[in-house]
C-alpha cells in the first residue's frame, strides 16, 4: 500500500519540476532577438517578463540590455553582481559595468571591476577574450561583448577624476542621472543625512551622465560594508568607486 501511494507521488512531484523548468524564461533567445534588431519589442516584454520572474537574474539582465540610459542599466547590472553572483549571468553583468567605466574614462573605477571579474570569475569567457590576440578567426567567433575598447586617441581626453587625500581611496556611487535637478535632488538627500556628496559631469556617447558620489573610504571592503548599510537604511543600492 505504501508503495501504491508513494509512487503516483514521485510522478506529481517529477511532474512539477518539470513544470517549473519549462516555465524559465529563454533568456538566449531573447538576446538573439535583441541581436537581430528586436531590442524596441523585448523592452515592451520586460514589464511582464520582471512581474512573472521578479528575482530571475537573466531577466534582469535582459532589462540592462535595453535600457537606455547608462546609468540605470549599470545600477542593474550591479544588482545582479551583488545579489546573484552565482548565476550565469554574473560576469557578463560585471563585464558590462566594467565596460561602462572605461567608456566614461574612469579608467581606475573599470579595472576595479576588471579585478573582481578575474577574481571571481577566473573561467569569464570575457577574461579570455581579452587575452587572445587579435586574429580574424577568433575576431569572428566572437558574438558578444566585444574587446574592451581602446582609447579614442581623436576624441577629447577624458575627464579627470577627482583628486582625494591618499587615505580615502574609494566612494560610493548612488546615482548616475541624465537630468542634473535629479542629481542636485540625491545630493541634497544625502548632505541632509550628514554624508559628504560631489556630483560628477561625464559624457557617454554624447550624452551627459550626472554622477553622485557620496563617502569617503580607505579600503575596498568599508565601501562595500558602507553600501551595505546605505541599502539597508534608506533603500539606495550604491557601487562601490575608485577615487
Amino acid at each position: 500500500m505504501k508503495f501504491i501511494f508513494v509512487l503516483p507521488l514521485l510522478i506529481v512531484l517529477t511532474g512539477l519540476t518539470a513544470t517549473a523548468q519549462e516555465a524559465e524564461p529563454d533568456i538566449n533567445s531573447y538576446i538573439a532577438r535583441i541581436n537581430n534588431g528586436q531590442g524596441e519589442e523585448v523592452r515592451s516584454e520586460i514589464p511582464t517578463l520582471l512581474a512573472k520572474y521578479p528575482n530571475n537574474p537573466g531577466v534582469l539582465y535582459l532589462q540592462g540590455l535595453v535600457t537606455s540610459d547608462g546609468g540605470e542599466a549599470v545600477r542593474i547590472y550591479q544588482s545582479i553582481v551583488d545579489n546573484f553572483p552565482k548565476s550565469e549571468w554574473a560576469d557578463d553583468a560585471l563585464y558590462k559595468v566594467y565596460q561602462f567605466y572605461y567608456a566614461l574614462g574612469l579608467y581606475r573605477t573599470a579595472e576595479l571591476k576588471m579585478d573582481q571579474l578575474r577574481k571571481e570569475y577566473p573561467s569569464s569567457k570575457h577574461l579570455r577574450s581579452a587575452a587572445e590576440p587579435e586574429t580574424k578567426g577568433l575576431a569572428e567567433e566572437r558574438v558578444q561583448p566585444p574587446a574592451p575598447p581602446a582609447p579614442d586617441t581623436t576624441a577629447r581626453p577624458p575627464v579627470s577624476e577627482p583628486a582625494a587625500p591618499p587615505s580615502a581611496r574609494f566612494a560610493l556611487q548612488v546615482g548616475a542621472f541624465t537630468a542634473q535637478v535629479n542629481a542636485e535632488r540625491q545630493k541634497q538627500f544625502f548632505e541632509q543625512l550628514g554624508y559628504p556628496v560631489e556630483v560628477l559631469n561625464k559624457v557617454k556617447d554624447n550624452r551627459a551622465l550626472f554622477l553622485v558620489w557620496i563617502g569617503s573610504y580607505a579600503t575596498y571592503e568599508e565601501a562595500k560594508a558602507g553600501g551595505a548599510e546605505i541599502k539597508k537604511k534608506y533603500n539606495v543600492t550604491s557601487i562601490v568607486i575608485s577615487r
